[in-house]
């Protein structure tokens, strides 16, 4: 197995949504706003992404009541490549751990 492991802190940019899979998993789809100061070859500069973020499972019931927009979070978990279907993809961090900072 290879490593595939993400920790990323942000503010929240939506309302979270939540779906239900046809096979009955509980899902919460949102994305989160990062940006900070990171060191690179002894400079500074700004580090800046917006991060889809999927939660799935019993870590969705824990979630409803206590997570909306505006909120400040770190997300830890593993990353995937989600495609569309019109071909665009992107990077989507699915979530194992989430904590309120």
């Amino acid at each position: 197995m290879t490593d595939n492991v993400l920790r990323l802190s942000g503010v929240i940019t939506e309302k979270p949504t939540f779906k239900k899979s046809p096979s009955g998993v509980q899902h919460c789809l949102f994305s989160i706003e990062h940006r900070s100061m990171q060191k690179e070859a002894e400079f500074s500069r700004n580090a800046f992404c917006y991060m889809p973020i999927v939660v799935s499972g019993n870590l969705v019931n824990q979630l409803k009541n206590h997570i909306s927009k505006g909120m400040h979070i770190q997300v830890s978990g593993f990353i995937t490549f989600q495609q569309s279907a019109n071909k665009l993809g992107k990077l989507v961090l699915h979530a194992q751990y989430i904590e309120h900072i």
